[in-house]
């Protein structure tokens, strides 16, 4: 278990990104309703598009949100091997999403979440290994 500033980020880093994940798995939470109209625009840029890969914009946002729960999880909970693969997750999880709000021409304050949160990510990994 990391010690210091690394178990606070991951502490403080795993409940922020379980409560992102939760809106894009339950519908009866309002925010759900305008993640859903996201990621059809979302699936239109999606990474592996030029491979011929385009999600379905609802599974996409499930398995999105099932991913930052679960990590989340790991992040605040887990092990330190648990802990620094899912920052490794989550980093990844913010390069797509700041390359699908650059993709779809969003205006730059637009990608200043996913770049703290890269920015968080990469201090914890940085403090743990």
């Amino acid at each position: 278990m990391a010690t210091g500033l690394g178990h606070l980020l991951s502490i403080g880093l795993g409940l922020f990104y379980c409560t992102t994940g939760l809106p894009k798995l339950f519908s009866f939470i309002p925010a759900h309703r305008v993640l859903k109209d996201d990621f059809v625009k979302f699936a239109t840029v999606f990474p592996l598009k030029p491979l011929g890969i385009v999600p379905n914009p609802t599974l996409y946002m499930y398995a999105v949100g099932v991913i930052e729960f679960g990590a989340g999880v790991m992040l605040g909970l887990g092990s330190h091997e648990q802990q620094v693969t899912s920052a490794m997750v989550l980093f990844g999880i913010m390069v797509g999403g700041l390359y699908t709000l650059v993709s779809l021409g969003r205006k730059q304050t637009d990608w200043i979440p996913p770049i703290v949160c890269m920015a968080l990510l990469g201090l914890y990994l940085f403090q743990t290994l």
